[in-house]
């Protein structure tokens, strides 16, 4: 069932891909958006979290799939590059018609391949911060 608290809402979902960027979008959706834009470097998830009948579908899909064809789109999207971000707004406007909410949810782990964050190299904490920190500062500025 579909709620009504976020209609008519255009919604940026960046890092929407898998994990929680994924479950946001989907959240966002159920709550009436009528638009989810899905951004990450990637469509298809990284794994199966949601499911067997879902794993490998992109999040945009899944979205498309509950809520209707219009309700969600994929972008493209390199967090770190500013002219990336600002696509990224400028498509969500051109096909939504605004923007209202702006998840700002994508990033590295950084622990994934490296083991736990005391195990790191400073080298591999220094790309993990600086794409966390870069992202953010991207996304604002718009």
């Amino acid at each position: 069932m579909q709620g009504n608290r976020l209609a008519d809402k255009v919604a940026i979902v960046t890092g929407s891909s898998s994990g929680l960027g994924r479950a946001i979008a989907i959240a966002l959706a159920s709550e009436g958006c009528s638009v989810v834009v899905c951004a990450d470097l990637h469509p298809i998830t990284k794994g199966a979290e949601f499911g067997a009948e879902e794993a490998g579908i992109p999040t945009h899909e899944v979205v498309q799939q509950r809520y209707g064809k219009s309700k969600a789109l994929f972008v493209q999207t390199d967090v770190t590059v500013g002219a990336d971000v600002e696509r990224l707004v400028q498509e969500a406007v051109g096909f939504g018609g605004r923007l209202d909410i702006m998840v700002n949810n994508a990033g590295i782990g950084g622990t994934e391949h490296h083991g736990m964050v005391h195990e790191m190299s400073e080298e591999i904490w220094d790309n993990t911060m600086w794409v966390l920190i870069k992202a953010i500062l991207h996304e604002l500025a718009l």
